[in-house]
């Protein structure tokens, strides 16, 4: 009589040891390539606002003691209080915040690529959220990030992680007021909570941004009183609005107009439009089951409504870029959209314009259209989603 032989398990190898290896050397690389030598004409106006903060001046006139440092502090107090830690020093500083974007873009990409393939193993999941965070600093507004020290990724991986649901449910919404603090846009997120019916996680984010906005004044009331009465609403303080950089809809009719004053009104007519049917199209989205797909079309959006949108704000095509490759297998026509909207984005396409020195007024009609394409990309987003979701079953 023989007996069968036992059969062992089979031992797979733990690869997080190496999937860690790989995230550090991401983070290394963006290191490298924007080092701490690095010149991040964004970051100087963030180390002098923590700066005044640390040292009890006022962080949106301190700008004026920094040779060189033409534009201020644009954000609430709340930011230059959490960014203290940048006042250790610039080179400090530049370090600090490329570590925290290059983490912000790993955080990013695996959140991304875990709802796009939410099906995928773990081990798959890493694998493909390394190699989309490398390519993304391929996009030119991840590069435009990086290179000026601005805190876009950070803001965006907050985002994601807590409106994708990657955050314990009894915390939902804190960290979309957090970002909303730090910056005022990330608001319109609180809408979409309430248009998409998550009422709780809406109730959460706002308590959290009053949180935000308390605190700054007590610990700031004097700036904070300057802030909501004056600054918030200097047009002329973040930068002037026809600039190629600016990709919002205001920045397009600033451009069109050549800044006459039909712009202000023309602006806000257009963003009453857009910003209303955008988060129809992201409620509708939501409703289809594409979570990722509605709360990136709500941040594009965002980035159309909103006054001043520069080309480094649209770090949004990252986890866009994405979603566009999810729609390519439903026909040709979609794989030929998702290759030439990646491309606008990796190319920086807006900045192949004439521009500076007021040249932005004067585009003919085919420059006009590469030097406002962000936008055009934006609204074609937009209206394609929209239109996905009329045959939801031809999506992958």
């Amino acid at each position: 009589m023989t007996t069968s032989p036992v059969l062992e398990p089979v031992k797979t190898r733990n690869l997080l040891p190496y999937f860690a290896l790989a995230a550090i050397a991401v983070v290394a690389l963006c290191v490298a390539l924007w080092p701490p030598s690095s010149s991040m004409s964004d970051l100087r106006v963030y180390y002098a606002a923590a700066k005044g903060f640390a040292d009890g001046e006022d962080i949106y006139t301190i700008h004026h003691k920094y040779p060189g440092m033409g534009l201020g502090f644009t954000y609430p107090p709340f930011a230059a209080m959490i960014m203290v830690p940048l006042a250790i020093g610039e080179h400090f500083a530049r370090l600090l915040m490329t570590m925290l974007s290059a983490v912000s873009l790993l955080t990013i990409a695996f959140v991304t690529v875990r709802t796009v393939r939410p099906l995928w193993s773990r081990d798959r999941a890493l694998v493909a959220g390394l190699s989309f965070a490398a390519l993304g600093l391929l996009l030119e507004p991840v590069r435009s990030t990086f290179g000026m020290g601005q805190i876009n990724l950070v803001l965006l991986a907050l985002l994601l992680v807590d409106l994708l649901g990657y955050t314990p449910r009894r915390f939902r919404g804190v960290l979309v007021g957090v970002a909303t603090g730090i910056k005022l846009t990330p608001g319109i997120f609180i809408v979409f909570l309430l248009v998409t019916k998550r009422f709780r996680e809406a109730a959460v984010a706002t308590a959290a941004t009053a949180g935000t906005l308390l605190l700054g004044y007590l610990v700031m009331p004097g700036p904070t009183v300057d802030f909501w009465t004056r600054y918030i609403f200097d047009p002329g303080r973040p930068g002037p609005a026809h600039y190629i950089s600016n990709q919002s809809i205001r920045g397009a009719i600033a451009r069109i107009t050549q800044g006459s004053t039909m712009t202000a009104p023309l602006w806000l007519l257009g963003a009453m439009i857009i910003g209303t049917a955008g988060l129809l199209i992201a409620r509708r989205l939501y409703a289809a089951g594409r979570p990722l797909d509605a709360v990136v079309a709500t941040g594009f959006t965002g980035l159309l409504v909103s006054p001043i949108s520069w080309s480094n704000h649209w770090v949004w095509a990252l986890p866009a870029v994405a979603m566009v490759w999810s729609w390519a297998a439903r026909s040709t026509a979609m794989r030929v959209f998702a290759g030439a909207w990646t491309v606008v984005f990796l190319i920086g396409l807006p900045w192949l314009a004439p521009w500076a020195h007021d040249q932005e007024f004067h585009h003919t009609f085919p420059q006009a259209l590469v030097g406002n394409s962000y936008a055009i990309a934006a609204i074609a987003l937009l209206v394609t989603g929209l239109l996905t979701t009329s045959n939801q079953k031809e999506l992958v």
